[in-house]
């Protein structure tokens, strides 16, 4: 049995003998404590995952490549609005665990957290996506963007975008993911403001709900992409019984 999957930034063969990465061969040999003759996974740049064999010092041997599905039937993306704390921390794992494929921290009219190039948290949240791709076996690691204002981002989507909102009345997400691509806003603490309502209208937003239940933001997010998930999924499977 493997004993880990690694992320590997180029593409591989089979046969192919490689060195592992620094930090790779850091958690190989030192944490999991991997020895020659023991056998990890390694996930190519093109997404391809492959066994290999551990040959010490870093060294590792490409035996050959397993066919394996990690896909929805569509692309998920989530525009979430930073909650203070460590919290995002827990949305970016979670989201990864769950299948999304872009996480893009939203700056709203009503947001707290300040958010800089300087202050590393964006690289703390890729650090995080990583490790929560390879524990769950992903083929993926989702990409995490730098913030965005969230006009810039209601332009960017239309259409594609499901705004959710806790408003009597609105139809729940499944009923607006359609397939494809959907993009998922989420929004602070103090839900977005009546501009940013109005705007994300204008712009082609539909305005859905998570149900009768105010949320906190994280898990606002989380929820959101569960559920959007599951109806990729489920639309997966209806297609091939086909």
């Amino acid at each position: 049995m493997e004993i880990t999957r690694i992320f590997y930034h180029s593409r591989l063969e089979s046969g192919e003998s490689l060195s592992l990465p620094h930090e790779e061969k850091h958690h190989v040999h030192k944490v999991l404590r991997g020895r020659g003759g023991d056998r990890i996974e390694i996930v190519d740049s093109a997404g391809r995952l492959f066994v290999a064999e551990l040959a010490g010092d870093g060294a590792a041997q490409v035996l050959e490549e397993r066919s394996v599905c990690d896909c929805l039937e569509g692309e998920i993306i989530l525009y979430q609005a930073v909650p203070k704390g460590r919290h995002m921390d827990l949305v970016v794992e979670k989201a990864t665990e769950l299948g999304v494929g872009r996480i893009v921290p939203l700056v709203t009219e009503r947001s707290v957290v300040k958010l800089s190039e300087q202050d590393g948290k964006v690289g703390r949240w890729r650090r995080v996506v990583e490790a929560a791709a390879r524990q769950c076996l992903r083929l993926q690691i989702p990409e995490v963007t730098e913030a965005v204002s969230f006009s810039e981002a209601v332009r960017e989507e239309g259409e594609r975008g499901l705004l959710l909102h806790n408003e009597a009345g609105l139809p729940p997400l499944e009923d607006a993911v359609t397939g494809g691509e959907v993009s998922l806003f989420v929004g602070p603490e103090g839900g977005f403001s009546e501009g940013e309502l109005e705007a994300a209208r204008s712009a082609g937003l539909s305005l859905t709900s998570l149900g009768p239940y105010r949320l906190r933001s994280e898990t606002a997010g989380i929820v959101a992409v569960a559920r959007a998930s599951a109806v990729f999924g489920r639309t997966k499977t209806v297609r091939r019984s086909q």
